[in-house]
């Protein structure tokens, strides 16, 4: 596989998980953009310690070796991460996409029949989105040499789940739209969206122009979430450090700088692939 934009690439079938091995790779000397892409995964890993489904063949798993932000956090690149692969999904599939913080893709739909059902009944209703379709896992890589370094994983579903099994909320982006969809094309204009807003990282701020792309996809604005520390209220949008602004009643402005979020009436699983992973 030739993806444009990446210092080294590393072509699996099945292997445990891609970021454990692009972790591998980073504590042995790999430079930023070191790609490691599988065809399946047996230990694939999303956030919160969730299992992420990733059969062979069935979609896009790629992790990418980052550069980490020189003053340390890291949740503004996980913004980035999302409009990146946002941008990705959108140039190859001819689709338009949501963003639910801070980093998961959903895909829109028109017509309310394709939407699937998610765990704890659908509180998306109305707002025609068909399921998850992608998701983003940021972790700290360590280096031998100190250097700050991250690795991306990135889980696309591209087919309908050929075990019968569907995660709770997942899509396949064929099934959302009615077509095959390019492996390699996706990993080409992921890498490219990644030079774009991520090379380098943000020592400061976001810009402007990122919290406007962010903007235009947020699939939260202006709904009630609960955070998974127990707070209530209405998602707000991001602030420039990243982070999702709840308005919390009889409250300031809270911001959720970690965690998980959902929409009220979500049930806890949703936008989530697989239960909880054990053994890790």
């Amino acid at each position: 596989m030739k993806i444009p934009g990446a210092r080294r690439v590393e072509v699996h079938g099945v292997i445990p998980s891609t970021n454990l091995r692009a972790r591998e790779l980073a504590a042995q000397g790999a430079p930023p953009f070191t790609v490691v892409v599988a065809d399946g995964q047996s230990r694939g890993r999303g956030r919160s310690g969730r299992k992420w489904h990733s059969p062979p063949g069935a979609g896009l798993w790629m992790s990418v070796v980052l550069s980490a932000p020189a003053d340390g956090p890291h949740g503004r690149v996980s913004i980035l991460l999302g409009i990146a692969a946002a941008e990705a999904v959108e140039a190859v599939a001819g689709v338009e996409v949501g963003l639910k913080w801070p980093n998961d893709v959903l895909l829109r739909s028109s017509r309310p029949s394709d939407r699937v059902p998610l765990a704890g009944g659908d509180p998306w209703a109305g707002e025609d989105w068909a399921g998850k379709v992608a998701g983003i896992l940021c972790e700290v890589a360590p280096t031998p040499g100190g250097e700050a370094l991250l690795v991306a994983g990135f889980g696309v579903n591209l087919r309908t789940f050929g075990s019968g099994v569907r995660p709770p909320g997942a899509l396949g982006l064929e099934e959302g739209v009615g077509r095959p969809v390019d492996r390699e094309a996706l990993a080409v204009a992921l890498i490219r969206g990644l030079r774009r807003w991520a090379d380098p990282p943000p020592a400061g701020a976001l810009s402007p122009a990122a919290l406007s792309e962010w903007a235009r996809r947020d699939a939260l604005f202006g709904h009630e979430v609960l955070t998974s520390t127990g707070d209530e209220g209405i998602a707000c949008g991001v602030d420039p450090s990243g982070a999702l602004r709840v308005e919390v009643p009889g409250r300031r402005m809270l911001s959720v700088t970690s965690g998980s979020v959902r929409r009220r009436g979500e049930g806890s699983s949703a936008l989530f692939l697989g239960s909880p992973a054990r053994g890790r």
